[in-house]
């Protein structure tokens, strides 16, 4: 532990004790509180026991320099998180007249009356300050109890990890590391990398070094990690380690989410793209859509799932399925061309594959995808790939390398992409 500060993580829910929600919490706050230089000695899930949550606080106060209890912060009888933090820290709940107004405003704005049950969600304990909650109802709280910082945050993930990042962060920064100089930070985006491989790249890329430390914040789709604690030049050259490593397709700066690279491109220059999808059944055009604005670039999606669709829909030679499978070079680059032949769109997205757990064979086995991007008025990117992992994964994976493809299409640059 050395000289780093300790940290207690609490999740409240008898839901989660009992495994009916799967708990996120403890993934995404031990790897920001490690990043930041905290150590994490427990992380606790408590039911909804009054007497088993003050016996865990009162303990935790008296091991830990920052308690962090997540969930219970809702308006039903069994949200006690607000009740046992103001007991056990002797800090009796005031009522907060700005948060209610807040709340009774929201509720209006969707049309809506508040119960006078969301009452309870304005009170905070005494001596506590509001963290706002920009996607929920629920607003957090956090104060000090002796030389302990105790800090509440809500229950549902987007929730819990917006509020952590912009509310929580900056206070812990300060009250912890201040002495330390100015935190200074380096986000980056991981693409198609394996969270361990991630790890070892980061290890060996920081060397007997004790700083820069990191962060992971794990999504479906990327993993975002986030080095503190040294010189900005000191984290460039890890950065720059992992760049070589992995190579710029799969290294990038920032927060970048995969669905964004074609789309930042077509919307600057004002065109459309059409997707053909088998294997992912859309999952490439949702997640697109997920991205506000989306109606200006995506013209369309053809979930071509059956032979019959993609000669029909398509124009793919039934003689070509016949004869090369559906999942084959041949077949995916036929679908991408029919895309530019049947639609007005600048960019065709095509995919094909096997996301089992059937259908694989020895020369197809499952994870055997193959991907076209062809761009009306410039390249034509084709590429086989072969994705571990479950069905989901094979999926998920599948969309991920078709936008990186096809944002190389798109800017007419090496689309050969090593997984």
């Amino acid at each position: 532990m050395g000289d780093r500060p300790i940290s207690t993580i609490f999740s409240v829910g008898t839901e989660l004790t009992e495994g009916t929600i799967l708990n996120t919490h403890f993934r995404f706050l031990g790897a920001e509180l490690k990043g930041l230089g905290f150590f994490t000695r427990k992380a606790v899930q408590i039911p909804d026991d009054p007497d088993i949550f003050r016996e865990e606080l009162r303990e935790a106060l008296r091991a830990s320099g920052l308690v962090i209890v997540t969930g219970g912060l809702g308006p039903t009888s069994d949200d006690l998180t607000r009740e046992t933090i103001a007991e056990v820290c002797a800090a009796p709940l005031r009522f907060d007249q700005a948060i209610w107004d807040d709340l009774v405003q929201r509720y209006a704005a969707r049309g809506r009356s508040i119960a006078q049950t969301n009452r309870k969600q304005a009170q905070i304990p005494s001596g506590f300050s509001v963290l706002n909650n920009r996607v929920g109802s629920a607003p957090g709280f956090c104060g000090v109890d002796g030389a302990c910082t105790v800090m509440a945050l809500p229950g549902p993930p987007a929730e819990l990890e917006e509020m952590f990042l912009r509310e929580a962060l900056p206070l812990l920064q300060t009250r912890f590391f201040s002495s330390r100089g100015a935190a200074v930070e380096m986000v980056a985006t991981a693409i198609m990398i394996p969270e361990s491989v991630l790890e070892q790249a980061l290890q060996e890329a920081r060397g007997s070094d004790a700083a820069p430390r990191w962060s992971t914040r794990v999504a479906e789709d990327r993993i975002v990690w986030t080095l503190r604690g040294s010189p900005r030049r000191r984290q460039r050259r890890v950065y720059s380690a992992l760049l070589k490593r992995f190579g710029p397709l799969r290294i990038r700066e920032g927060d970048v989410q995969p669905s964004f690279l074609p789309y930042r491109i077509l919307s600057q220059r004002r065109e459309t793209v059409a997707v053909a999808e088998s294997c992912t059944g859309g999952l490439i055009s949702k997640l697109l859509t997920d991205i506000p604005g989306s109606s200006r670039v995506l013209w369309g999606t053809f979930v071509t799932y059956s032979n019959e669709s993609k000669i029909r829909l398509l124009g793919v030679p039934g003689e070509m399925l016949q004869g090369a499978g559906a999942v084959s070079q041949e077949v995916v680059s036929a679908m991408s061309q029919g895309l530019l032949e049947h639609t007005p769109a600048d960019l065709a997205l095509a995919v094909t594959g096997i996301a089992g757990p059937e259908g694989g064979s020895r020369e197809k086995p499952v994870g055997t995808v193959w991907i076209s991007a062809r761009y009306r008025r410039g390249a034509h990117l084709c590429q086989r790939f072969h994705f571990p992992g479950n069905r989901e994964a094979v999926r998920r994976r599948t969309a991920v390398a078709a936008f990186i493809l096809a944002e190389c299409a798109l800017l007419g640059t090496d689309g050969q992409l090593e997984y």
